[in-house]
């Protein structure tokens, strides 16, 4: 007999441990663990790979077949059945050749009386959808706390300065387009 649940764990043991949100922070990317169920007969484990850079990227999914494969090896032609499906990409490689669509936003901001401070953003995005799509979308503050946690908050005050912000996007892209 071959316990599912056990499988999954000795699965989800083969991703590195420097690998994993916990462990990285910035551009590192990583393998997230956002889901798992399973009884005795089955298992499911739910990933998200995020990576900054696209041959990283497509490493990260490599690897996770490579996984797939070795726990096959060892238990079994189709024990274990991997789907892979891209999300996103990291929107960096559609913005930097549209730079201009940052200068706008950092001016809007400035002028909301706005301190613009550039981080990585680790997570899935709309703008990283909407910039694939055709339409270079960077990501600009909407002021949360605690993201995807039970204590996620924003505030009205910096709900009314993120609405500044917005206000002088729309503003300025008209300025620039008359």
């Amino acid at each position: 007999m071959i316990n599912a649940g056990r499988l999954a764990c000795e699965f989800n043991n083969m991703i590195p441990e420097t690998d994993i949100p916990e462990t990285t922070e910035a551009y590192q990317g990583f393998y997230h663990l956002t889901g798992i169920e399973g009884r005795c007969e089955e298992a499911k484990l739910n990933y998200i790979i995020r990576d900054h850079d696209r041959e990283k990227f497509e490493a990260r999914k490599r690897f996770m077949e490579e996984c797939a494969k070795q726990m096959n090896a060892k238990y079994g032609k189709g024990t274990v059945e991997l789907k892979l499906s891209d999300q996103y990409y990291n929107m960096k490689e559609k913005i930097d050749p549209n730079m201009h669509v940052i200068d706008l936003v950092l001016k809007a901001m400035e002028q909301s009386g706005v301190a613009p401070k550039v981080q990585p953003i680790r997570g899935g995005t709309d703008g990283a959808q909407l910039s694939f799509k055709g339409l270079p979308c960077p990501n600009i503050f909407a002021g949360g706390v605690n993201f995807h946690g039970p204590h996620e908050f924003v505030s009205i005050q910096v709900m009314e300065k993120a609405m500044q912000v917005i206000i002088n996007i729309c503003r300025l892209t008209a300025e620039f387009n008359d």
